[in-house]
This record gives structure tokens, C-alpha cells and sequence, in this order.
């Protein structure tokens, strides 16, 4: 009860400054303010929605580990998920207007940065965490990896990677569907790309 109090009043002290500018903090995740009108104050909170679930059974021990296994990944792939979905999006506004040419080498020159700052980290992922991350992507974009890629680097590279992933099992042009795979989709629900900072 001591804690509670403390926090109370650390939560008073930092929003008891604040003013009748309400509209002064984003609305995009969780978020709190004290809005003051004609001396009245009124707190407002946000908070992010919560899951609750029965806990689940599983048909084996194989099924909870591969459950668990993707729920690892997910949690350590996220971030990578939510920044190619963004450079994605942002590759796509940018070069909108652009002819054929412009847009290759604009594109070139991004895969040359990007190249640079992720090629180490991503050569760490597991088979399962790689999985995961492509899935990710194609959910939020609503398109499979094989377009993704051959949107941004051409047809020859798009299949290139898609030979490469069958060899591991894996077809780059079937896209996320969901229900093919429950246990993945059930990790997902707890993932919002419109809110990276959860």
C-alpha cells in the first residue's frame, strides 16, 4: 500500500503540471494526462488492451515446445518486423512517381545501407526465428515475401531467394494464410504494428 501511495503521488507531481492542452500527447498507445477546464481537473488514462486466455492445452510436448519456440522468435524478431514493414511502406511512397531506373537505383542505394547495418545481426537468426519474421511481414503487408522482394529488387532476385528458401522448406509465394498455421496464429494476436512500442 506504501509503494501505491508513492506512486500516486509521483503520477500527480508529473501530470500536475499540465495544463488544458489535451491534444498535446499521442493517442497511439498507452498514455495519461490531466486535463484542467474552469479549475476542475479530470484525469484521463489509456492503457494498452490485455489478453486473457485460459491456459491452453496442448495435444503433446512437441506441439508446447514448437508454441514456445515461436513465441522466443517472435519476441526477438518484432523489431526487425516493424522496420522492414515501415522501410517497405516508406520504399513504396517514395518512390511512387519515380520512372524504372530512378526507382532501381534508389532502392540500390537503400539495400546498400541497410545491407551494412543488418547483414551480421540477421545472420544470428534461427531457421524458426527467420520463419517467423517473414510471416510477420506478410501478415502486416497482406502480400507474400516472393512480392515483397521482386517489388523492390526485381524478378531474378525475387527468385533466387525463393530457390534458396525451398531448400529449407519454405516457398516464398505462399504468403501468411491465416489458419495454416494456429499455433503461429495465436502468437500473432499479441504482435500490433500499429503500435511498435509495446
Amino acid at each position: 500500500m506504501k509503494h501505491f501511495g508513492l506512486l500516486l503521488i509521483l503520477l500527480l507531481v508529473l501530470l500536475g503540471q499540465a495544463t488544458a492542452q489535451v491534444d498535446t500527447l499521442p493517442r497511439g498507445g498507452a498514455w495519461a494526462t490531466l486535463e484542467i477546464v474552469n479549475g476542475d481537473s479530470t484525469f484521463l488514462m489509456s492503457l494498452h488492451p490485455a489478453r486473457l486466455v485460459a491456459k491452453r492445452k496442448f495435444k503433446d510436448l512437441e506441439e508446447q515446445k514448437q508454441f514456445r519456440r515461436y513465441i522466443w522468435a517472435a519476441k526477438r524478431v518484432y523489431p526487425y518486423a516493424v522496420q522492414a514493414v515501415a522501410l517497405y511502406q516508406e520504399i513504396e511512397e517514395e518512390t511512387e512517381g519515380m520512372n524504372k531506373r530512378k526507382r532501381k537505383r534508389h532502392i540500390k542505394h537503400e539495400h546498400q545501407e541497410l545491407k551494412e547495418d543488418l547483414t551480421e545481426r540477421m545472420k544470428n537468426l534461427s531457421k524458426t526465428e527467420g520463419k517467423v519474421l517473414v510471416k510477420m511481414i506478410e501478415r502486416e503487408l497482406d502480400m507474400p515475401f516472393y512480392d515483397v522482394i521482386k517489388t523492390t529488387r526485381g524478378s531474378t532476385t525475387a527468385a533466387y531467394w525463393n530457390t534458396l528458401g525451398k531448400f529449407w522448406g519454405y516457398d516464398l509465394k505462399q504468403g501468411y494464410h491465416l489458419g495454416d498455421d494456429p499455433l503461429l496464429d495465436e502468437v500473432f494476436i499479441d504482435y500490433d504494428f500499429g503500435n511498435p512500442l509495446r
